[in-house]
């Protein structure tokens, strides 16, 4: 942690005025503030604590949590070392002292990301339960806002006190004390503004990354369920409004189950991960791929002229990108694909109910022997095409049709 200080550029400009034509005279205020800068620097580890313990008070951590961060603590003792220099010497702290010194808004905002990733974590089907992550454990004590701001009160108020406490042990004159303690004020009040600023940048790109997060499958980088499920929303309500349609495509892997006892879960999701660039990649601006669920997919295909018609076409292109051979520990394997479409030609139906006939068609798909194409239009299950089937049992490229993996689902 870092009271802040952040002593003015070396122009003097933040000193009294008439102080920097003389500062470096051998006079006797040159001394006064050279033996006050040793001074202080000697007690940099009473302020430390000083602010441990005001910390403890307002935190409620312990003061072994508070205490630990040592890094962290070496930045408030990099405060009081750049005032203790620029007593002693004039020169004002360097930039990347001065970044340091407000790195307090950056570690803020990165300690609120880390239990909110862990329970994210936590969240994933494959997390077995009881053995999730606690996202408060370790956490010691939260930083805040209000925190970094009273850490560099404190900060100032306890190195003025030391300032004050050297000053008459050492008899130095009012004026350079106040010289000092003035510094001190302006140090505290330059810091909070840029350890702000660096906060707000830090939440910004945060809010950003964690709204990502909540968009999109942690794995694939796809959109997830509930952003699929708003965006097909906002399709079907544009239909009313502009002639055509648009096609929904519930895909599943064929026995994926199988790939992963054969290759293990690691070689799996780079399988999904692999099949999930494929599918992008087909995608226009208009349309949108989302990761369903384990190894499900669905793409709404939109502003379609005539979606019957593009409907089979666009699922055979699907179904051609992911029964390309995918390399799994050294291997080519070859994967098939159960595909339902649902084709919607105008307003007035209803998300789940095309999200359930695409779903409901896949399945169809599952119970013929997979691998096939199966296409129902608007609200009517009973008008799906026939299945079709576009190619064979998922197995290792290369092998005899008797060692392929022998997936089941």
């Amino acid at each position: 942690m870092t009271g802040g200080v952040d002593p003015p550029v070396s122009t003097g400009e933040s000193q009294p005025q008439g102080s920097a034509a003389r500062r470096f005279e051998p006079t006797e205020r040159t001394a006064e503030r050279l033996a006050l800068g040793n001074a202080l620097e000697e007690r940099t580890d009473d302020i430390v604590r000083w602010c441990q313990l005001e910390f403890v008070k307002h935190s409620g951590a312990t003061f072994e949590e508070v205490a630990a961060p040592r890094s962290a603590w070496e930045t408030t003792s990099l405060a009081v070392h750049s005032i203790a220099n620029w007593l002693k010497s004039g020169a004002s702290a360097d930039r990347l002292d001065r970044e340091q010194i407000a790195s307090l808004g950056s570690a803020a905002v990165k300690q609120r990301e880390k239990p909110v990733l862990s329970a994210r974590v936590s969240e994933q089907p494959d997390v077995e339960s009881g053995s999730r992550p606690n996202p408060h454990r370790g956490a010691g004590f939260q930083l805040s806002v209000a925190l970094i701001t009273r850490l560099n009160l404190w900060w100032s108020e306890a190195t003025r006190t030391v300032l004050a406490e050297e000053a008459a042990r050492l008899k130095i004159s009012t004026a350079t004390l106040d010289e000092a303690c003035d510094m001190v004020v302006k140090s505290c009040h330059s810091s909070l503004v840029r350890m702000a600023k660096q906060f707000d940048a830090e939440f910004e790109s945060l809010y950003e990354r964690l709204s990502n997060l909540a968009l999109h499958d942690s794995l694939t980088g796809l959109v997830n369920r509930a952003t699929l499920v708003d965006w097909l929303d906002r399709a079907i309500a544009r239909l009313a409004r502009h002639p055509g349609g648009l096609v929904v495509a519930f895909m599943d892997l064929d026995n994926f189950k199988d790939v992963n006892d054969a290759y293990g879960h690691a070689c799996g999701d780079e399988v999904l991960v692999e099949l999930a660039s494929r599918l992008a990649a087909q995608m226009r601006p208009e349309d949108v791929v989302a990761r369903f669920g384990g190894d499900e997919f669905v793409a709404i295909f939109g502003d379609l002229s005539d979606p019957l018609d593009a409907a089979q076409k666009m699922a055979e292109r699907l179904h051609s990108i992911v029964t390309e051979p995918v390399r799994v520990n050294g291997e080519d394997l070859r994967m098939t694909i159960s595909i339902g479409i649902a084709v919607v030609e105008g307003p007035g139906c209803h998300t789940d109910e095309v999200l359930a006939q695409a779903d409901a068609a896949m399945y169809s798909v599952k119970k013929t022997g997979r691998n096939k194409i199966v296409t129902v239009e608007g609200s009517s299950p009973n008008r799906s095409a026939s299945p079709r089937p576009v190619g064979s049992t998922a197995r290792r490229s290369g092998k005899a049709p008797d060692s392929s993996i022998n997936l089941s689902t």
